[in-house]
């Protein structure tokens, strides 16, 4: 197939991208600077210039593959609404020769789970920081048309290679500025980023259509003890100041609920029907081997 890829040179997009070319597949990858595309060619992915708001890029290149995945999204104030601009630029551009839409969502559209772990069967409750997700997701299932599979991803928290959150608090801990929102003790559904990636190039090619798919591995993991495991990765000694959530909402906005919430999420479904073996070392094993210098 020729897949194209949103956001290719982006954490979770790079590593689709490869995973993808690494099953035989012809992949082309939305890169918005000439490094980026430098990048992509090192990688032997073929690039296209552009962004989420150069629709006619975005209907050329889904009109011409016979998939795409959407990994990109703009942290910006227009971020959701470039969304759902390059959503209707890229379905609308889809015809009856097109095998499957993947689209990016993430296991916080569930909001506060309990301690059992929910499937892509729960109740959507999301938190504000994605409010808006449950309806770009609505948008890709319903285009589902002819041999179209329509796909949503919901990961949950991406670790590995130094990047996403975790990188983010190896970051923090080494300038001396990491400290845990409320207590800690709430738990983070995981997946490293290459298994992530193989989710994506198996539904490329073999999931049904109208599927959802949460990519998580095994037990979830307290939101402290990754905070300590970043510290001690840092070179620190494991030790890390809290602050209160309404504290912390005033320093950082709706994030500092996400990095509160507390999940369970089971990722069972993508191993029984994609035949998907996520299992990579733990995102503390991981961090238990790493030393920033």
């Amino acid at each position: 197939m020729r897949v194209f890829v949103t956001g290719a040179t982006g954490y979770i997009g790079f590593a689709v991208c490869n995973a993808v070319k690494k099953r035989g597949h012809d992949v082309v990858g939305l890169a918005r600077s000439a490094t980026a595309i430098d990048k992509l060619r090192t990688a032997g992915i073929h690039p296209v210039q552009g962004g989420l708001g150069d629709a006619s890029v975005l209907r050329e290149m889904a009109h011409d593959a016979d998939a795409v995945i959407h990994c990109a999204f703009e942290q910006s104030s227009d971020g959701v609404a470039l969304d759902a601009a390059a959503l209707d630029a890229m379905l609308g551009a889809i015809d009856t020769d097109h095998e499957a839409f993947i689209y990016t969502s993430g296991v916080w559209v569930y909001g506060k789970t309990g301690t059992t772990p929910v499937d892509e069967t729960a109740r959507l409750d999301p938190i504000p920081i994605v409010a808006w997700r449950p309806g770009h997701e609505k948008k890709v299932l319903d285009a589902r048309k002819h041999t179209l599979r329509t796909i949503v991803v919901r990961p949950g928290l991406v670790y590995g290679e130094g990047g996403g959150i975790v990188g983010m608090m190896v970051g923090q801990a080494k300038a001396g500025q990491l400290a845990i929102v409320a207590s800690g003790e709430n738990h983070w559904s995981t997946v490293r980023v290459d298994a992530l990636a193989e989710l994506y190039a198996l539904a490329v090619e073999r999931a049904p259509g109208d599927s959802i798919y949460n990519a998580v591995d095994g037990k979830p993991v307290k939101y402290g003890e990754i905070a300590r495991a970043a510290s001690r990765a840092a070179g620190g000694d494991g030790r890390v100041d809290s602050i209160p959530l309404e504290k912390a909402r005033e320093l950082m906005g709706p994030f500092a609920d996400a990095l509160a919430l507390d999940q369970f999420v089971s990722g069972a479904k993508a191993m029984r029907e994609l035949g998907w073996d996520p299992k990579r070392p733990s995102v503390l094993e991981e961090l238990a081997g790493t030393k920033v210098a």
